[in-house]
């Protein structure tokens, strides 16, 4: 009897083990994680984390906040409005993984992105690409995710880091999405002709980020048109130059302003390139759901209520594979 009661021990360990072994996976947390560390170079940096039920494979989504702002405010966390927060409820029905890193204080003690722009000298100027690529490598890493679905989105000083990271690690980033931002025109970035698929989002009376090229609001750096850097990707794109055109309805008639989008398709290793022109429209992200207050808009212009950003920004990516 004794030896029959261990042979039953000795049976359900070993079962056990090889159940392990199969799964080779241990059981991570899931859901939001907030406030987590990664050391790059001696210095902590921060991020939260978005993991979906079926992490195994999953795409990445990698978005960075503005000058100013932070990762708690892209989530809605200080309570300000934060149309960024509708990713968290698309990465549980598309089952993504969101990464939302936090920038450093630059000289204007102001946290944001160290970008392509060379004249922008309150820019932080801590290696950002260093950061954004070890994260990446770790994030992919632990949960196996999909390597050839990996997707940055910002928007300002976030949307030109973004324009840095398709410049210096092509390699890694499949599409990315650049709101109210452009191409520098005194670029300290490497100019690089690897494609990817490329997406910006502009309002033709921004305050800040002039439309048409020039000096951006407080000296931060000169910029080309969106005329121009919509050129310039589908130049490196290789796409069709004659784009499909999309005028979105009016729904919001309150907002005084409307978007047109362009779609430049076709291009080499399946690339695409759009342009939301968003006509008297400033320096913000069109929402439906998430409306600033009256006081904000003072200062940076009319916000589109026309269309949700997410949703569009998630439609142009989804279907991008490296």
């Amino acid at each position: 009897m004794k030896k029959a009661f261990l042979y039953v021990l000795f049976f359900l360990f070993f079962s056990c083990e090889k159940k392990n072994d199969q799964t080779n996976n241990p059981i991570l947390e899931k859901g939001l994680i907030k406030n987590q560390t990664i050391n790059i170079a001696g210095l902590d940096r921060n991020y939260h984390i978005y993991i979906p039920e079926n992490y195994t494979n999953a795409p990445v989504v990698m978005l960075f906040h503005g000058n100013g702002g932070s990762y708690d405010d892209m989530l809605g966390f200080t309570g300000v409005k934060a149309p960024y927060k509708i990713w968290l409820d698309i990465a549980q029905q598309e089952n993504l993984i969101i990464v939302v890193p936090n920038g450093t204080l630059g000289a204007s003690n102001s946290r944001g992105w160290n970008d392509c722009r060379a004249d922008a000298p309150t820019n932080p100027t801590v290696n950002d690409v260093l950061f954004t690529t070890t994260l990446l490598d770790f994030v992919i890493g632990k949960y196996q995710a999909n390597s050839s679905k990996v997707y940055a989105l910002g928007t300002s000083n976030g949307g030109h880091f973004c324009i840095r990271l398709a410049q210096e690690i092509p390699n890694k980033i499949t599409a990315f999405g650049a709101v109210v931002a452009a191409n520098a025109k005194n670029s300290q970035c490497t100019n690089s002709a690897i494609k990817v698929s490329a997406l910006f989002m502009n309002g033709t009376a921004d305050p800040i980020l002039p439309y048409n090229g020039g000096q951006m609001a407080s000296n931060r750096g000169e910029v080309l048109s969106a005329d121009n850097t919509i050129n310039y990707w589908v130049t490196r794109n290789q796409t069709s130059t004659t784009p499909d055109i999309t005028n979105f309805v009016d729904i919001n008639t309150t907002d005084n302003c409307t978007i047109q989008k362009s779609l430049y398709k076709n291009g080499g290793n399946n690339t695409e390139v759009a342009l939301y022109k968003v006509t008297n429209g400033g320096h913000s992200e069109p929402s439906i759901a998430q409306r600033y207050s009256p006081t904000f808009l003072l200062t940076v212009g009319n916000q589109n209520g026309d269309i949700e950003m997410v949703n569009e920004i998630w439609n142009f990516f989804k279907n991008k594979v490296k």
